[in-house]
């Protein structure tokens, strides 16, 4: 196995880097959405499609993937036996599916114990104490993911239907949401019903931006967030003297929302979940 493969899939994209088993980066390369229990199939399309490109990248035969080790770190991994599912059909040599948590928790604090948060498209916490790996969260967008872009969205639409209906007060967020749907909650509705992750998602950086502009409906959401991301992290192990490191879209944006104790205590990462995967796909090529 000369050549290893980091990847790092989530449920707007996914991102893939070959190294030198025992060398620098040679290659990037980027994918659609990974979110394998969202969609298994597309998810596998998009990842293997990405290794390949990552490939071409740094100029190596796509016939050496098979030679390969690699570690892909994927939201949704925790799931159901979607894990189990993907690595049957994977080409690689040696290969192992873990959550995206542990890939960002590596990628970021190395081998210190400590916490992150990581809020993007989803939600994800992790610890490692003494060498073990423990996840907090991530259980889909469905019933968890709180924080997350996706859940942001899907609030806001819900919230604008609200107002719509005069249950709560408009905003003019809430307002431009109803008018981009045909002036009704019917067009909302139907359109919602093909929605992804991804495209609650989208909405999400408008209601950032709303809630620091002082809409009452986008600082509603956020307030109540917060709380869920304060309470997440303290579950999941913060204490100020160890590493701690807020990742993702959203991360840094909750972290601004959060008291002077972690704000305080977090470290700017060293690096990110692709370069975790990265560490731990060597990890895996020197074992039998």
């Amino acid at each position: 196995m000369d050549y290893i493969i980091g990847v790092d899939g989530g449920g707007t994209g996914c991102r893939v880097a070959v190294a030198k088993r025992a060398g620098p980066m040679l290659g990037q390369a980027k994918g659609g959405a990974a979110n394998i229990a969202t969609n298994l199939v597309s998810a596998r399309a998009n990842i293997l499609g990405a290794v390949e490109q990552a490939f071409e990248n740094a100029g190596i035969s796509p016939e050496k993937i098979a030679a390969s080790a690699a570690v892909l770190g994927l939201a949704g991994a925790n799931l159901g036996d979607f894990s189990t599912q993907l690595l049957a059909t994977l080409p690689f040599a040696k290969s192992d599916i873990i959550s995206d948590a542990e890939t960002t928790l590596v990628g970021a604090i190395g081998e210190a114990d400590g916490i992150i948060g990581a809020l993007g498209t989803g939600s994800v916490y992790g610890r490692r104490e003494n060498g073990v790996f423990t996840q907090l969260g991530g259980w889909g967008f469905r019933l968890g993911d709180d924080g997350s872009g996706a859940r942001l969205g899907r609030d806001m639409l819900h919230r604008a239907i609200l107002a719509f209906d005069n249950i709560l007060p408009h905003s003019p967020l809430t307002r431009e949401i109803i008018e981009e749907f045909q002036g009704s909650p019917r067009a909302l509705i139907e359109q919602a019903r093909s929605f992804t992750p991804k495209d609650f998602g989208a909405f999400a950086p408008r209601i950032v931006g709303a809630a620091k502009a002082g809409d009452e409906n986008a600082e509603a959401i956020m307030a109540q967030h917060t709380e869920i991301v304060r309470k997440s992290l303290d579950a999941v192990g913060f204490e100020p003297g160890k590493a701690f490191s807020m990742l993702g879209g959203l991360g840094p944006v909750f972290l601004e929302r959060l008291p002077a104790r972690y704000k305080k205590a977090a470290r700017t990462p060293i690096g990110n979940a692709l370069d975790g995967a990265l560490t731990l796909a060597r990890q895996l090529s020197g074992t039998s």
